[in-house]
């Protein structure tokens, strides 16, 4: 098991990642009506593109997209109540909102009213509703589990994979898996291998369905050679922070859990950077029980001058 929380070295890591965030969330509120590219986002916090949104969402509790609209409602707010000489499509468009129809609906979404009643009669205990600002509750079945974080050193490796495009099911990547393992076994004569790997390039709880990416892959030998759909792509090696847990075949939808504790619990205190990669998961059948051996992998930065164990 890898300790994590213990020296002043990983708690100002903790703090750092807390403070970089903050810029994040300044740079937003200074400017909410501006629209925001993750690129420019990111280079204020000087996090990876590939994992910043699931770093902002540990620490702040909301989505970037959720931030925005929290703030720039927050300001709009503000306005109506002391700018009553603006309109009020006036100030949807000065806080960044498209329409006045867009602003009437997340304003009323927020606050439980149309903007014109809330300069008319607010209450005095109107508040707020924080989207997605609510408290992250630990998944249960990690409550007293020892979770096993280790670092390791991994090689390059070369993948045969099939890509999946639209929504995560169950059926759809067996499908993939199945037709992979149908190409691996005609193209190279022989079953395809026990261990497979899944890159997700997409945040489910941020991109639209439509747009989620997925690759099934099997390790192939560097000079295969693929057919059809099947692409050769390469897994980079260097460092990573290895989960490993026992998931059984029905709770599969709860993987997200696990990668949500390793970003928010585990990253912040370890002392490490995630690198500018992909994280992915490893699969192998599980020995007792339906289900699978899972491993996390999260790609890190390959140095980190502040990593000691002290």
């Amino acid at each position: 098991m890898h300790k994590t929380g213990g020296s002043p070295k990983k708690q100002r890591t903790l703090t750092d990642y807390h403070r970089r965030i903050e810029q994040v969330v300044d740079l937003i509120r200074a400017r909410p009506e501006h629209p925001h590219t993750v690129k420019e986002l990111c280079k204020q916090a000087a996090f990876s593109e590939f994992h910043f949104h699931r770093v902002f969402r540990a620490v702040t509790g909301e989505s970037v997209a959720q931030c925005i609209i929290r703030l720039r409602l927050e300001m709009a707010a503000s306005a109506l109540i002391y700018r009553r000489q603006r309109s009020v499509t006036d100030i949807a468009l000065t806080c960044g909102f498209s329409s006045s129809a867009n602003f009437s609906k997340a304003f009323r979404k927020a606050y439980d009213c149309s903007p014109t009643r809330y300069r008319r009669d607010r209450p005095p205990d109107f508040r707020m509703r924080r989207m997605g600002k609510v408290a992250r509750p630990a998944p249960m079945y990690l409550d007293g589990m020892s979770v096993d974080v280790e670092i390791k050193t991994v090689p390059e490796r070369r993948l045969a994979s099939l890509r999946l495009v639209g929504p995560y099911s169950h059926a759809s990547i067996s499908k993939l898996y199945s037709d992979l393992g149908k190409w691996h076994l005609s193209a190279l004569e022989q079953p395809a291998p026990d261990e497979a790997i899944s890159i997700t390039w997409s945040d489910s709880a941020l991109a639209d369905q439509s747009t989620w990416r997925l690759d099934a892959c099997y390790e192939v030998a560097k000079d295969t050679k693929t057919t059809g759909q099947v692409r050769l792509r390469s897994l980079a090696g260097g460092r990573v922070a290895c989960m490993k847990t026992d998931v059984p075949e029905n709770e599969m939808h709860r993987i997200s859990d696990y990668w949500d504790w390793l970003f928010s619990d585990w990253l912040p205190q370890s002392g490490y950077e995630p690198a500018d990669r992909p994280a992915y998961e490893v699969y192998r059948g599980a020995s007792k029980q339906p289900g699978f051996n899972v491993t996390l992998c999260l790609p890190l930065v390959n140095k980190h001058a502040e990593h000691d164990d002290e």
